[in-house]
């Protein structure tokens, strides 16, 4: 107990606190001990170890279901059937005495190999779409269920036709910037000399001449362009796409599970991806019409474009320099337009055919289980301050890899590429997740001080 000490005393002896002494019951404050220290350290040992854990299960069975459900790569497939074609083509065009040779015998056994590779990856996808149907099927049974069904795919198709307008939309700012440069061209060349006399393709004119022919062409380029590739005609075609694929799950179903009976022999079954052989004339269809549009703007290997007959011309109004600048900025907006074809034509019909059988709501059972691991692990947590430490810097980061991989599918960017953007992402919430540990850790520590003191 505290020994009592007067007024007077405290104010008139400098070592006034000399007069107080502790007994052995009194209150004292102590340095942190090691084995404070060492709890501390196994503590963060145990979030660690039990947040890999958990990070590792989610992102392992999380992408593993989105793998099952997804099935090969389609875009896989395809390069098989383009190696096949080529292999072919070698052959025929092999001497008959060439065709024994050992060459020739390497063309056969690699197609043959070939063949056999897309039909197994063929009988796989195949797999994929009848899982994709058979959910499809279940998810239907009640209107809660079908409910979420629509709902799902349509967010996954929203996000796919996004990405489609948008890369029309980026090929047009490509041609307006192209415009841009055209336009400072014409007033470098009035500058020069307008009357400059020019013979292109046997035809004379002036300079000046020559240049209104480039504003015409010009002109019927961007009236192309808007009337084929912009956002109405864009959509007319996905209305078509649309109707294309009515009813296609059924129609599937009918050449599989539907008549089991009369088609568990039937070999197509296993080497040909059904949905894909079912909707062939439309996506060619579609492709030729779109490329034939997107032939008028920027040509082909059989004809010239608008884009090729203004360039033609400019070659041999501007200097080798200022040409070259131009056609850099040409091939640009060429290369914009030709990925955007390419992904209206090839990528989001194909995702509409997937959606279509039903794909959305089994993609996003990767998200269900990596959610539910997620919540698994937590419960081994020892307390709550653990649980959210290792929700922010593990359960976050894994949970955020699997959704940027669906968002990523749904924007059309191929497996790879999503792959790569998917592991980043989690690796940047894993550092976010860590900085917003460390201050919650150090907030809970200045609050504890608070109270103690």
């Amino acid at each position: 107990m505290i020994n009592t000490v007067s007024a007077n005393t405290f104010y008139n002896k400098p070592d006034a606190f000399s007069n107080f002494t502790l007994t052995s019951n009194a209150p004292y404050l102590t340095v942190p001990s090691s084995t404070t220290t060492a709890d501390s350290e196994e503590k963060e040992k145990h979030s660690h170890k039990l947040g890999i854990t958990i990070a590792t299960s989610a992102v392992l069975l999380g992408f593993g279901v989105l793998a099952l459900m997804k099935g090969m790569p389609k875009g896989f497939t395809k390069k098989l059937e383009k190696l096949k074609g080529v292999l072919e083509k070698r052959l025929d065009k092999l001497s008959e005495e060439a065709k024994t040779s050992r060459m020739a015998g390497f063309y056969r056994y690699s197609l043959n190999k070939t063949e056999k590779a897309a039909e197994y990856f063929n009988s796989i996808n195949n797999a994929s779409a009848f899982k994709d149907i058979l959910f499809a099927k279940l998810m239907n049974k009640t209107k809660a269920t079908r409910k979420i069904a629509q709902k799902i795919t349509g967010v996954f198709e929203r996000f796919s036709r996004k990405t489609v307008l948008n890369g029309y939309e980026n090929a047009r700012n490509r041609f307006n910037r192209l415009y841009e440069v055209f336009g400072a061209a014409d007033n470098k060349i009035i500058a020069a000399n307008p009357k400059k006399v020019v013979t292109i393709d046997g035809k004379t004119l002036t300079a000046k001449e020559w240049l209104m022919v480039i504003n015409d062409k010009k002109l019927n380029m961007a009236q192309t362009f808007n009337g084929y590739f912009g956002k109405n005609a864009v959509q007319g075609r996905y209305k078509n796409a649309k109707e294309a694929m009515l009813n296609l799950e059924e129609k599937v179903w009918d050449l599989s599970f539907g008549n089991v009976k009369e088609n568990y022999k039937n070999k197509e079954l296993y080497d040909t991806f059904l949905p894909e052989a079912i909707l062939q004339n439309d996506k060619s269809f579609l492709q030729k019409k779109v490329n034939w549009y997107r032939d008028i703007i920027t040509g082909s290997a059989e004809r010239d474009g608008h884009l090729d007959e203004i360039m033609k011309i400019y070659k041999e109004l501007l200097s080798p320099e200022d040409f070259q600048k131009m056609q850099q900025t040409a091939m640009a907006a060429r290369n914009k337009l030709d990925r955007a074809v390419q992904l209206e034509t090839d990528k989001f019909f194909d995702k509409l055919r997937d959606l279509q059988l039903g794909s959305a709501p089994t993609d996003f059972l990767s998200m269900v289980v990596g959610l539910a691991t997620v919540g698994a692990g937590l419960t081994k947590a020892e307390d709550n301050d653990e649980r959210i430490s290792v929700s922010l810097k593990y359960g976050i980061p894994a949970l955020s890899a699997i959704a940027t991989s669906l968002y990523l599918g749904a924007t059309l960017v191929s497996g790879g590429s999503a792959l790569i953007l998917s592991t980043l992402s989690g690796m940047l919430m894993n550092k976010v997740g860590t900085k917003v540990d460390e201050y919650r850790q150090k907030h809970l520590a200045q609050k504890s001080n608070t109270k103690a003191v």
